[in-house]
């Protein structure tokens, strides 16, 4: 999977995807279609139970399989996804409650016939998560499915054609569905990283920031806790593409935004336009004059190549009790930012500017 410049794989390979659905109703529906997934596999399984029979058939791990599909029925009807690492962790166990069934059932064609269940759980691995997770469902269900071909030819009832050909469809369907699948939804993924980060600088864009910070306001809510807003202005950055060209000024981009993202930490940085940033964060008291002075120490190095200053304004509000609209509120408190932003600029540049109410004054 390609990754954007300054964003780790594991940032991108299952939340962007996820926040990338999130706006449209194909992740908010996809938890309850995936729990009567679960229901139509207990079903399933319990006619197994009343079905089989035959000397030292054992249904514990039927019994077993039973229960534990109900409860993933259960946790999905939260009617939330789960994150990376729950994710993940439901694939082993579906693995394994579609599986274990299977190997201890009579070897038969049929129940070879029955693993091409697990091309659901191949098509879950290949749409939420990257490679590896894909290979190694695949490796368990290869070695399985060929534990399951093996009994049934070993009890020759039936010929070694008909057990054959049932194997090769199989295989056909689990891994040559499965594979393309993977394909598609790797592109997938591709995209949801373009939609949400900007392609120069690797920062967030404005959907980024605004899906970020809408997490994180969620993760929040029921604690007193403070939006506050730096909006970021690189000055006279005109000035550097007419002399030294847009090479250069891209270069002088990606080198500020990497310097924003260092001090970001676990706040949201975004490139919100041209010249424009924004760095967000959610928490307790109002950190935005103290990191508004660590980027200007961190953005201003005389020795660049090509130096650059910025000019920050900062903006606080408390988080609002109840439900709160993020978008609105983003643009609210952007808005007082960028006030105390070109104050700042009229104190020269190079300055940070504090929002207080609809005036603002420089540092």
């Amino acid at each position: 999977m390609r990754v954007l410049p300054g964003i780790p794989a594991a940032d991108v390979d299952y939340e962007s995807v996820v926040a990338y659905h999130r706006h449209g109703t194909a992740i908010r529906r996809a938890p309850y279609l995936i729990a009567f997934a679960c229901v139509l596999l207990l079903v399933k399984t319990g006619a197994d139970l009343a079905t089989v029979r035959g000397a030292g058939f054992r249904p514990t791990v039927l019994l077993v399989s039973a229960a534990v599909t109900a409860a993933l029925a259960l946790w999905w009807l939260r009617g939330r996804m789960p994150g990376r690492y729950g994710s993940v962790a439901f694939v082993a166990v579906a693995d394994i409650v579609v599986l274990a069934p299977l190997v201890v059932l009579p070897p038969s064609s049929v129940i070879v016939v029955q693993s091409v269940l697990l091309l659901a759980v191949g098509n879950y691995a290949s749409a939420f998560h990257g490679l590896r997770v894909y290979l190694v469902h695949s490796i368990l269900v290869l070695g399985v499915t060929t534990a399951l071909v093996l009994p049934a030819l070993a009890v020759g009832s039936e010929s070694l054609v008909v057990v054959a050909a049932t194997a090769l469809v199989i295989a056909f369907v689990v891994y040559g569905g499965s594979t393309l699948n993977h394909v598609f939804f790797t592109q997938l993924r591709d995209d949801a990283v373009r939609a949400y980060h900007d392609q120069l600088t690797g920062l967030r864009n404005r959907l980024g920031l605004l899906v970020d910070v809408e997490k994180q306001i969620h993760d929040a809510a029921g604690t007193p806790v403070a939006v506050s807003i730096l909006c970021i202005d690189l000055d006279a950055f005109k000035s550097i593409n007419d002399r030294h060209g847009h090479a250069a000024g891209d270069e002088v981009l990606r080198r500020a935004a990497g310097r924003i993202a260092a001090v970001a930490g676990d706040a949201v940085s975004a490139r919100t336009g041209g010249e424009e940033f924004a760095l967000v964060v959610v928490g307790v008291g109002d950190p935005g004059p103290q990191m508004a002075s660590a980027l200007l120490d961190a953005i201003h190095r005389p020795d660049d190549p090509t130096p650059v200053t910025a000019s920050i304004g900062v903006a606080t509000v408390p988080l609002p009790d109840g439900r709160v609209d993020t978008r609105d509120l983003l643009d609210t408190v952007l808005a007082s930012a960028d006030r105390a932003m070109y104050e700042a600029k009229r104190c020269g540049g190079h300055r940070a500017a504090v929002a207080t109410g609809d005036d603002a004054h420089c540092l």
